[in-house]
């Protein structure tokens, strides 16, 4: 059978269509869905250079930034004692003790444990009241003070905004937009920034787990002695609290046989001579400074280990050893 010259184009383009048909589904289709693999795994590789490129980029940073927390671990851990043995918190509580001119006959100090530190920001809330609401409305524009946004305060005739991006991020900048450098702020400043700082890390509940060692002792002396000690416990600068304080305000003599001369003046201001002082129970007299008392209190050693173990401990000019850990065999 012989074809024409159209047939035999026609079975030509037929023939050609099956084999780029074929050569389409068995060879160029598998190549695009190849493609589409090798893409993802491009992107997988693209993702890990970047993420290579970052960490030797840090390579060249982290010496300078370890150096840095180094340097700010050694200041801070300062502020605290080292993991102390019962012995050595003894020490220290009574060395305390002696320097404020006080005495203490028993001590008792519980062993090393752990304790939770946080912080707890106070808001005053605000009161709202109607003649306060009326007497806000009545006041005159034009001598009111600026309304301040949020993060702004005032120091002097300046408004000044703070940005706290983290508890170890927080700026203050000026009305130009220029931060103030913390060498240069003012006391007005310093304040605030350490609000703000409070107010974050008691807001997003942070915490940190240090070391907790505790003394309890009956003190005795002079009552101008004991209050200037608490105080001094709390200007101290390794991290000592006492968890409650008792004040004494008035006390009840007890005149002894050879006090018959001693006049006694209570609170309403009546005096008293030593014997009737003796038969009276509930007579209670204004302490002096010079008044002797006797209290129970706690001291609190909050604890963080150093670095470098430390070999003494200053304790208001006494050296306490902190390195009597008991041999191991």
């Amino acid at each position: 059978m012989k074809l024409n010259k159209v047939e035999k184009v026609i079975v030509v383009i037929i023939v050609l269509g099956l084999i780029l048909g074929l050569g389409i589904f068995m060879l160029v289709k598998p190549s695009f869905e190849d493609i589409g693999k090798q893409q993802k795994v491009l992107d997988s590789y693209k993702t890990e250079l970047n993420d290579l490129n970052a960490k030797l980029a840090r390579l060249d940073t982290i010496d300078a930034d370890i150096d840095e927390q180094k340097t700010l671990a050694k200041k801070y851990e300062t502020k605290f004692y080292p993991d102390l043995t019962t012995y050595e918190a003894s020490e220290i509580a009574m060395a305390y003790l002696q320097a404020a001119n006080l005495e203490a006959h028993t001590i008792n100090i519980t062993p090393l444990s752990t304790v939770q530190l946080s912080l707890s920001y106070f808001a005053p809330p605000e009161v709202e009241y109607a003649l306060k609401s009326y007497g806000s409305a009545a006041k005159d524009p034009e001598t009111e003070e600026q309304v301040l946004e949020e993060g702004q305060f005032k120091d002097g005739n300046k408004i000044y905004t703070l940005t706290l991006d983290s508890a170890a991020k927080v700026t203050i900048t000026d009305e130009n937009g220029e931060e103030v450098q913390k060498s240069r702020y003012t006391e007005n400043m310093k304040k605030v920034y350490k609000a703000a700082i409070c107010r974050y890390v008691a807001s997003n509940s942070i915490s940190q787990t240090t070391g907790l060692i505790t003394a309890t002792y009956e003190v005795k002396g002079k009552y101008v002695d004991y209050i200037n000690f608490i105080d001094h416990i709390y200007s101290l600068e390794r991290a000592t609290t006492v968890p409650s304080v008792i004040i004494p305000m008035t006390y009840t003599p007890k005149p002894e046989e050879d006090d018959e001369d001693t006049t006694y003046i209570d609170e309403a201001g009546y005096a008293h001579t030593s014997e009737e002082v003796s038969h009276m129970s509930d007579v209670a007299l204004p302490i002096e400074d010079d008044t002797e008392v006797v209290q129970t209190i706690t001291l609190n050693f909050i604890a963080v280990e150093p670095m470098k173990a430390l070999k003494n401990v200053d304790a208001d000019g006494t050296t306490i050893v902190v390195d009597q850990r008991p041999a191991v065999y």
